[in-house]
């Protein structure tokens, strides 16, 4: 690490959207409460508050455009709010120096690529108690078979080519799923 670097922690956080939809998202731990605010603080939950740390310019005058730059000018209010003096509340909350303002904005890809696998993401490795609970037993064998998210389920119902309804249930999705690996299992012996 640089002189002109400081590295950030990152939290992993789910955030829920609604009965159905839960998303599961990696941000600094200082963006928590720019978050929390947009989504109600009771519908944002820290999963791992040490989950990764990333190095970065410290720059917190860059840091802060990048949170404008980021949540756009629909929560711009909300990142006044959490950040009522600007660039000089995110160097107090971060440990960054002021710095001038040079935002670059780097792709969406660059960052993506220093996080390590989120949950559901090809190359994670659950946690042993996780796995213990997200597993079910398979009727055929019965060895244990991971459950599917929501997303995973449309994913492959999709690539089975089963229609279904994009804002379908995930109960109605997994039931689909299940018919159709039981009729490509007869299919086959």
């Amino acid at each position: 690490m640089s002189k002109s670097t400081t590295v950030l922690t990152v939290v992993l956080l789910t955030i829920q959207r609604s009965s159905e939809i839960t998303i599961t998202d990696s941000v600094f731990e200082h963006e928590v409460p720019v978050l929390e605010l947009i989504h109600g603080e009771e519908n944002v939950k820290v999963v791992n508050d040490d989950y990764h740390a990333i190095e970065v310019p410290d720059n917190a005058t860059q840091e802060y455009q990048r949170l404008i730059s980021k949540y756009g000018d629909k929560y711009r209010p909300v990142i006044d709010q959490v950040f009522r003096g600007g660039a000089r509340d995110v160097a107090k909350e971060t440990g960054m120096q002021l710095g001038k303002d040079s935002f670059v904005k780097q792709s969406e890809a660059v960052v993506n690529s220093k996080l390590p696998p989120r949950p559901g993401e090809k190359g994670y490795d659950a946690p042993a108690s996780a796995q213990a609970g997200a597993s079910t037993p398979d009727a055929d064998t019965g060895n244990a078979q991971t459950e599917l998210t929501h997303a995973e389920l449309r994913e492959e119902l999709t690539r089975l080519g089963v229609e279904h309804k994009g804002n379908a249930p995930k109960a109605e999705l997994q039931a689909l799923y299940d018919a159709a690996q039981a009729g490509a299992s007869t299919l086959g012996g």
